[in-house]
């Protein structure tokens, strides 16, 4: 074998070890990093929270701290007159303290947010916040940010989740395709007496937006999902979805169906009790 053979032979082994380096490479991190990365996302976002709700009360725990009251009535810390210990120091000598301190704080924020949420329940109240939702909405700019956070935490607790009564795959926008949506209401036809589906069909990445649409029942595909999965699924762009799916129509379903589609029992929402009217 000529010289000129046996360099280009190994120029190409070179080539072909240097190739299967960096593909393992490339493999083990990426593996990695789907490995590290969820947990990461995840210690983040909890110190985010915590940082949040501790830095909500801390100020006003320091600031407890600082009065001459409490130093010498409660910590029983002997300082002369007009005179207080300097809380941010006296931390510092003593760590496990900011650790206590951290706690107190978020748990104070986590009363502080119960005590908000009984007074928004009642009556005097949701009145004080129509109030606020009412100065608010005539604001220009802050009105629109102000309304979009408030659909989007609104959209995740129990009292909006109430009225989705199941989910449901929609042919929309065509016959052919289906998309993920919720059904508000079971009723009749007017005329035909067929039962239809008011369903509302949520929007990606923003499940708060849709569209209304009513439909033959036996048109739609009704799956067994929670209100959870389904938003978390229409959140996530399919990514993140429940194990079990099909695009069989409700009308096209054999007779041994399993158990977590087709059609059940529902029954038409229970209505609030009528208010008494307001005065004029």
């Amino acid at each position: 074998m000529s010289d000129t053979a046996a360099t280009r032979l190994r120029r190409r082994h070179r080539s072909r070890l240097w190739a299967t380096l960096k593909a393992l490479i490339r493999t083990r991190v990426t593996t990695g990093l789907i490995v590290i990365l969820p947990i990461y996302v995840t210690w983040f976002v909890i110190k985010f929270v915590f940082s949040m709700m501790r830095d909500a009360s801390q100020w006003v725990v320091l600031a407890l701290l600082e009065t001459k009251w409490f130093q010498s009535w409660i910590w029983r810390i002997e300082t002369p007159p007009d005179e207080t210990v300097n809380i941010e120091g006296f931390l510092s000598e003593h760590p496990g303290l900011d650790w206590g301190l951290a706690l107190f704080s978020v748990l104070l924020t986590i009363i502080v947010l119960y005590i908000i949420g009984l007074f928004a329940a009642n009556i005097f109240g949701r009145r004080i916040l129509a109030l606020v939702d009412h100065v608010v909405d005539r604001v220009p700019m802050v009105k629109t940010i102000y309304r979009g956070i408030k659909q989007v935490l609104s959209s995740f607790t129990g009292d909006q989740t109430q009225s989705f009564r199941r989910a449901a795959l929609v042919p929309f926008p065509q016959e052919k395709m289906r998309c993920v949506g919720f059904i508000t209401n079971i009723f009749n036809d007017s005329i035909t007496g067929e039962e239809l589906c008011s369903v509302f069909i949520a929007t990606t990445p923003n499940p708060t937006t849709g569209y209304l649409q009513v439909i033959r029942r036996k048109d739609i595909t009704e799956l067994d999902w929670s209100v959870e999965d389904a938003i978390r699924t229409v959140m996530s762009g399919g990514i993140l979805k429940p194990d079990f799916l099909t695009i069989v129509p409700n009308k096209d379903l054999p007779a041994d169906r399993p158990s977590g589609v087709g059609p059940i029992n529902l029954t038409p929402p229970a209505k609030a009790d009528d208010e008494p009217p307001g005065e004029e």
